[in-house]
């Protein structure tokens, strides 16, 4: 009779409510993060062309780093998303003799400044990069002006941003 007990015992014991054991899950997830994180390409394509730009195809084998962006259309030059030369004085830049192109130059030099500082903040060194995104369809007086103010400005290395070509 006392093993028909004990048994009995046994059963009471087991009251179908099961505790899942949380830790080991939580171990699992931090593990997939991590695994899922370190896998993660960041190659992936960091710059956007501009709307209505058509950059030009290359051969090129390099991956384009972060800089700075300046977007040459047709008609307008952009430093980060910010007009800089509106149409009207596009034409204008066309016809001057000198190479420097002012108003680009200023809004370069003080993007440097503030690079230049916030590298010396952070004890970095400043790189000097600069991403150009030119339209296949820009003048190639326009290129080599916006080129030479760039350089002149503090960014002497310069990437031409184009497709691909596979």
């Amino acid at each position: 009779m006392s093993g028909h007990l004990g048994r009995g015992r046994r059963r009471s014991r087991n009251t179908g409510v099961v505790k899942l054991n949380i830790t080991s899950m939580i171990d699992m997830f931090t593990l997939m993060v991590v695994f899922l994180i370190k896998n993660y390409s960041s190659q992936g394509q960091l710059v956007t062309p501009a709307t209505g730009l058509v950059l030009p195809t290359s051969t090129v084998e390099s991956i384009a780093k972060e800089a700075l962006s300046i977007m040459v259309s047709s008609n307008t030059i952009m430093v980060e998303n910010e007009i800089v030369i509106d149409p009207s004085q596009y034409e204008s830049i066309m016809k001057q003799k000198d190479f420097l192109i002012d108003s680009l130059f200023n809004v370069l030099k003080r993007h440097c400044d503030e690079a230049k500082k916030s590298a010396e903040l952070f004890k970095t060194e400043f790189s000097g990069k600069i991403s150009i995104q030119g339209d296949v369809e820009i003048p190639y007086n326009i290129l080599t002006r916006v080129m030479y103010t760039c350089g002149q400005a503090g960014f002497p290395t310069m990437n031409l941003v184009v497709y691909r070509q596979e």
